[in-house]
């Protein structure tokens, strides 16, 4: 008997994940299926017969990643499931069903996706640089800047295909000298999605070593928050309905994290607590980041008393012990 042929299916799968290749048929004795991608020259995908898999004649390329239903096909159901797919798989499949009865061809056209995940955004000596990857088709990025027009600023965006067929891209703008009122955001998107990551400039704050300070951050219905330093440095991290996890080496400064994300925190020297600190707050499809740069003003009492010292060590050890007896003669008193 000729083969009986349906319309082309269109299935749209996501890179790296799971999908589900449809094809029902008129169930019989004596089953055989085929799956075979039409690829110039066909290329064998899976296949069964005498009621078990027969991968025999398999593709390398799809060794360990397909599978049927086998408890649905003696009530007609053929589908394939396809498992870490990649860009390799798009394209047009055969799928070969033959009973006693009649034979019949389905063909299902696959299209691979990465959609954008995220989008970081950082400011580093005067630029902003707005970074994504791992996307399929190619994406695009846009920048919007207030209270100025992004096109009055310097801009350059890079795309790069790496060895998975996937596209990396990065934006950078050269922003205005000592800018801290600025917002700049930016945006990645393909024809699958798109998302957007903004970054608010707080302006720069003082604050006395070996004290307490508070870090500023505006937090609603987040699902995510983590507070950074210099960039790669975690200090804490806090999950929608779940206790704050702060970093070992922070917990000693780390005082309170308020309901909307403000960070109290205990800072010692500019040489450990001086630099970039950042809130980052994940929503569905968008990241908001507080950038502020914190300076560490030097208490002089702290570095007269620091010197004090150091200009007894070099005197004689009898002078010292004399001074030593005449404080605790005028404390006594």
């Amino acid at each position: 008997p000729g083969a009986v042929q349906s319309e082309d299916t269109q299935v749209g799968c996501v890179f790296g994940g799971s999908c589900v290749l449809p094809c029902r048929f008129q169930p019989n004795s004596d089953t055989i299926l085929h799956w075979v991608k039409k690829d110039g020259e066909d290329v064998h995908v899976h296949s069964y017969y005498d009621d078990q898999d027969q991968l025999g004649y398999q593709d390398p390329l799809y060794k360990g990643r397909t599978s049927l239903f086998h408890d649905q096909i003696s009530g007609g159901n053929a589908s394939l499931g396809l498992a870490r797919v990649n860009l390799q798989d798009q394209g047009k499949y055969l799928c070969y069903a033959s009973t006693s009865q009649n034979n019949q061809e389905t063909f299902v056209i696959l299209t691979a996706r990465a959609p954008v995940t995220r989008v970081d955004i950082v400011l580093v000596n005067n630029t902003v640089t707005c970074k994504s990857g791992g996307i399929y088709p190619i994406p695009q990025l846009t920048w919007s800047v207030s209270p100025r027009p992004a096109t009055v600023l310097q801009n350059t965006t890079e795309v790069h295909e790496d060895d998975q067929g996937l596209y990396d891209i990065s934006g950078s703008l050269r922003t205005v000298y000592n800018d801290t009122e600025s917002t700049y955001s930016c945006s990645v998107q393909n024809e699958h999605g798109a998302r957007k990551a903004t970054m608010r400039l707080h302006p720069p704050m003082e604050n006395l070593s070996r004290s307490e300070v508070l870090l500023p951050c505006n937090a609603s219905g987040l699902d995510y928050i983590t507070w950074t330093f210099n960039h790669n440095q975690t200090i804490l991290r806090r999950q929608a309905g779940q206790e704050v996890v702060v970093e070992t080496e922070w917990q000693q400064h780390v005082r309170d994290l308020s309901e909307s994300g403000s960070l109290l925190l205990y800072v010692t020297s500019s040489a450990q607590s001086e630099g970039t600190y950042r809130c980052t707050l994940r929503y569905a499809d968008e990241e908001d980041v507080t950038h502020i740069e914190l300076k560490i003003l030097e208490d002089p009492n702290e570095e007269g008393s620091s010197s004090t010292v150091g200009i007894i060590l070099g005197v004689d050890p009898v002078i010292i012990l004399i001074i030593a007896i005449n404080s605790l003669y005028i404390i006594n008193r």
